[in-house]
């Protein structure tokens, strides 16, 4: 249950930064909304005053009061601007720094925990929430301390002109409150459900689109669609349902101030006649009674934006509340600089009841060319997800040395290791940027060397601007290989001390394959090289090839070694050559 305290602890944690703006808008906007009671009762003695006025009677009063009612007019009408300039900056700062939390622990989570929820629906949360923050803060400043004012200010003037009133007016509040509260939490739980659609909708209409080749050349839009409409279908008969609960709730609000004000003019009505009340003050209560109308039905029209808004903060809250898991550097130390050992030792790896390693057992040496190989699925990929950290719910032990893999910092580790795999991941920048992005040290004797390895200039000259040419979303404008191409120069341009290559020269034809491997192997020389591959071509010149098959490791050796050996190897080559 997200409780009210909860919810306000959450707004003031991203508001803290910019308390004193916030408080400066906010008690400007207070003091006009207080001056701005003056108002109404300026305007009804201004009236009373004009209707007792005859020919040769002082004017005095009238241009008193109408002078009054005019300065708060202006006052109110300067500082409301005021007030809404220095908080609607504050809340799109506010939105902004929500939104750059969310997306900074989303890459401290677990592989794991964003197995659970695809990319679209994470994305609609962090963007919900941070409007949800910016939409609290406009109604703070555009309707909550003017609706406070109303209330509370109104009733006091009130009390002290007729203390019966202002305690009927008190009694309307109450009741109101009352009648409003239960009707509220329904329309919040159909607010909850709409919002979950949304999610739902949002996040497989981002898939489609990120994935927009796939589904247009393999023909998958129609059944995609197919689903989409379905989801848009029942968030449409939610969406039916939350309107029909705050139109309920606004009849029955309406209903009620309006037999209460019915109620009230006629017992003033008929103070007036007993000479108990002037006229002024039936005037009075009229405007007062007005504003206080308009301020309930304004909190009637935002109560659902507040609602939705609580809800997705909450969204929001669920994310920057979720534990770390491995990305937790509690604790544990820096990657060591002078390792000269990986252990594995006894490593099991299960995914849920399904396992997939059995008691690995391998070392590797600082500077040593490692290749894995094995059919698909026996669990070379799970391997390296273990040494990427992904995964920390093995069994056995990864060391460095002495150090345990699990008590090394995560982000000390990857400043040492590059990977390159199969699928290269690529951005919506120049291709310059999409090499060196990874690396805080730039250089362009680097930069050079990264693109000479992996081959790039045979692909780069024909750019429209070279090195400099914005690749398109997803590499759209480069082929598979030449993905691969720069995903190598990426990791080359880290200078690491640990690469990983996971298929990494799948996509490149025989030719190019053979040059990049004649480069990587010069650029081997200065690191420690895992490599896993289908096309054992690949791994030929490695120092040591790891066999896996069913989890568990079957052979090790040199090339020489495992094709004399003519074991399960030897038989894995001689297949590929047919």
């Amino acid at each position: 249950m997200y409780s009210s305290l909860e919810f306000i602890k959450d707004i003031a944690r991203f508001v803290r930064p910019y308390r004193w703006r916030f408080l400066f808008a906010s008690l400007v906007r207070l003091s006009a909304d207080i001056v701005y009671l003056y108002a109404a009762y300026a305007l009804s003695h201004l009236i009373t005053a004009l209707g007792e006025y005859t020919t040769g009677k002082l004017l005095d009063p009238v241009w008193f009061f109408f002078m009054g009612w005019s300065i708060v007019q202006l006052y109110r009408s300067t500082a409301v601007q005021i007030a809404k300039y220095v908080c609607y900056q504050l809340a799109e700062r506010v939105q902004l720094d929500s939104q750059l939390a969310a997306f900074n622990h989303l890459q401290l989570l677990d592989i794991a925990w964003h197995e659970k929820e695809n990319a679209g629906n994470k994305m609609k949360r962090v963007q919900s929430g941070g409007e949800g923050l910016d939409r609290l803060l406009r109604i703070w400043i555009d309707n909550f301390i003017e609706i406070s004012v109303n209330f509370l200010g109104m009733i006091v003037v009130i009390a002290f002109i007729n203390t019966t009133v202002a305690l009927l007016m008190f009694i309307f509040l109450v009741t109101y409150l009352c009648i409003s509260l239960p009707l509220a939490r329904r329309s919040s739980d159909a607010a909850r459900v709409v919002n979950q659609h949304e999610e739902d909708f949002s996040g497989l209409g981002f898939e489609i689109m990120n994935n927009i080749r796939t589904v247009k050349v393999m023909g998958m839009f129609d059944a995609l669609f197919a689903r989409l409409d379905a989801i848009s279908k029942k968030m449409y008969a939610a969406i039916v349902y939350r309107i029909y609960r705050y139109r309920i709730k606004s009849w029955a609000q309406a209903m009620w101030s309006h037999g209460f004000r019915i109620v009230t003019m006629l017992f003033i009505i008929y103070g007036i006649v007993h000479g108990r009340y002037e006229v002024s003050f039936f005037i009075l209560f009229n405007f007062y009674f007005n504003s206080l109308r308009a301020s309930v039905d304004e909190l009637s029209d935002v109560a659902q934006d507040i609602t939705i808004a609580r809800y997705n903060i909450f969204r929001l809250k669920e994310i920057l509340d979720e534990k770390l898991g491995i990305d937790d550097d509690t604790n544990k130390v820096g990657f060591p600089s002078d390792w000269k050992k990986i252990s594995l030792q006894n490593v099991s790896f299960s995914y849920g009841n399904n396992p997939v390693l059995r008691n690995i057992s391998f070392d590797i040496k600082r500077g040593e060319k490692i290749g894995i190989v094995g059919l698909s699925g026996v669990g070379k990929s799970t391997l390296f997800k273990l040494l990427f950290k992904e995964y920390e719910n093995f069994t056995g032990d990864i060391l460095f040395d002495t150090i345990s893999i699990r008590k090394i910092k995560k982000s000390s580790y990857f400043k040492k290791v590059a990977v390159v795999l199969q699928d290269t991941e690529v951005f919506n920048f120049s291709l310059r940027d999409n090499i060196t992005i990874a690396s805080v040290k730039r250089s362009e004797e680097r930069l050079a060397q990264a693109l000479e390895v992996a081959h790039v200039n045979d692909f780069m000259q024909k750019l429209p601007q070279g090195i400099d040419t914005l690749i398109g979303e997803k590499g759209i404008k480069l082929s598979g290989g030449e993905k691969q191409r720069l995903g190598i120069a990426r990791a080359i341009f880290k200078q690491p001390d640990i690469l990983f290559l996971d298929e990494a020269t799948s996509h490149l034809d025989v030719e190019s394959e053979e040059k990049i491997q004649d480069s990587l192997h010069q650029f081997f020389k200065d690191v420690t090289a895992i490599v896993i591959a289908h096309r054992l071509t690949t791994i030929k010149e490695m120092d040591r090839i790891l066999l896996i098959e069913d989890g568990e490791l079957r052979e090790s050796g040199s090339f020489k070694t495992l094709h004399r050996k003519r074991g399960r190897f030897y038989e894995l080559w001689e297949k590929q050559k047919l």
